[in-house]
């Protein structure tokens, strides 16, 4: 299952319903496979379309990246 810190950070993301986060968590179950999810994968999960998932990637691809830039400083 997704951790706490799995949540905290897709809500971090703009304009995504606590629906879609649940249903996300429910098919990816652990933040590893979210994270590497296509677009095409994320487009299957209930509630998200193509633009929505691409918005989702590129969401956590620039968290992803703030977190290395907070962990060199």
């Amino acid at each position: 299952m997704v951790t706490p810190r799995g949540y905290r950070l897709l809500n971090k993301i703009p304009r995504l319903p606590n629906v879609i986060i649940h249903n996300l968590v429910e098919r990816f179950e652990m933040l590893p496979n979210l994270m590497s999810a296509s677009i095409a994968e994320l487009d299957e999960v209930d509630g998200i379309g193509e633009v929505r998932a691409r918005n989702i990637q590129d969401g956590l691809k620039r968290l992803q990246k703030q977190v290395l830039i907070d962990r060199q400083m």
